[in-house]
């Protein structure tokens, strides 16, 4: 009975851990109870409340909407690491048009993060470029476009509609920028596990020349991913300034390697193929809940990017081995 049992158990364990992000959704929890114990031995306060929660998810939802885009694409096998400066690009830009009015500058805003996406997408899907080398390149592209429109500035935004999408909530107890990611994340989560398309992509990361021999067009796949992840990072833009009610050129610095970090963290491998939404939101939290118990200790903000930094290369190693074992 007792071999039965433990036959059993090895079983669940072993389905547990084939899920995407089932490490780190582990290590996550280590985290918050290890913060949660040490907390009021160093700050005299309480980690794990329902308002440091939301906060974590508030001040990080605009990561978790890009990284959750940015899943489509590196399944297929490619990456964008425009995102960090596209996203300070567009919330200036946002900034600056809310002068016109808010709706304005949110629907202009959400039509350039498109097109933005769209040209990185016509350069690695049309033009099949290089993916890395393209959308750093185009990172730079952006970078300076910022510099050109808003030189070292700070653009302020006093606008009704942004209050309420920075400090306003959805049925009286979510905050509106925790809503539309929950929302986002919904929909691009059925739309990667439960259709076609999610299917396709993930052919197409497994194995390009067979996709390519059943009819699949992956180039038109790859674009529309791309489209998308600049779709998000105009609607993260968005969030971003509306709950700093400010923008500027060093806004988002940076903010790349925690997008790809979520992603590799919730399990997608860097080659493509491998991955899921679910997972990447684990990846997301995770990074999210790091980054806040570390403020809440009090501890430097450069430990914090050591720490990221390691926490990715493990992730890569981790991944390599699993790869190598895998072949």
């Amino acid at each position: 009975m007792e071999n039965k049992n433990g036959s059993a158990m090895r079983r669940v364990w072993s389905k547990y851990t084939s899920l995407n992000g089932s490490g780190v959704l582990i290590a996550m929890i280590v985290y918050i109870i290890l913060i949660s114990v040490v907390a009021p031995f160093v700050t005299g306060g309480t980690f794990l409340t329902y308002t440091n929660i939301m906060n974590v998810l508030r001040q990080q939802s605009y990561i978790g909407i890009i990284a959750t885009s940015m899943t489509f694409v590196i399944m297929t096998g490619n990456i964008d690491l425009s995102v960090g400066s596209l996203l300070t690009l567009l919330a200036v830009i946002c900034a600056q048009l809310t002068q016109y009015g808010p709706w304005v500058a949110i629907i202009v805003t959400l039509l350039l993060g498109l097109v933005c996406g769209a040209i990185n997408g016509l350069f690695v899907a049309g033009m099949k470029l290089n993916a890395f080398i393209t959308t750093i390149a185009m990172g730079s592209v952006y970078g300076a476009l910022t510099l050109i429109i808003a030189p070292g500035s700070t653009t302020r935004v006093q606008e009704p509609v942004f209050d309420m999408l920075g400090g306003g909530f959805v049925l009286g107890f979510i905050p509106t920028a925790v809503f539309i990611m929950i929302v986002f994340v919904i929909v691009l989560g059925i739309v990667m596990s439960k259709t076609v398309f999610g299917r396709r992509l993930r052919a197409i990361g497994s194995n390009p020349l067979a996709a390519r021999f059943s009819g699949i067009h992956s180039q038109l796949y790859i674009f529309l991913c791309y489209c998308l992840v600049g779709l998000a990072v105009s609607v993260a833009s968005i969030l971003y300034i509306a709950r700093s009610v400010a923008a500027n050129p060093q806004l988002t610095s940076g903010d790349e390697m925690l997008v790809v970090m979520a992603v590799v963290l919730g399990g997608c491998t860097i080659k493509g193929g491998k991955g899921s939404v679910w997972g990447t939101i684990i990846g997301f939290l995770f990074i999210g809940f790091i980054s806040t118990g570390f403020t809440f200790l009090g501890l430097n903000t450069y430990m914090q990017w050591i720490v990221m930094g390691l926490i990715l290369i493990a992730a890569l190693a981790i991944d390599a081995a699993k790869e190598k074992k895998g072949g």
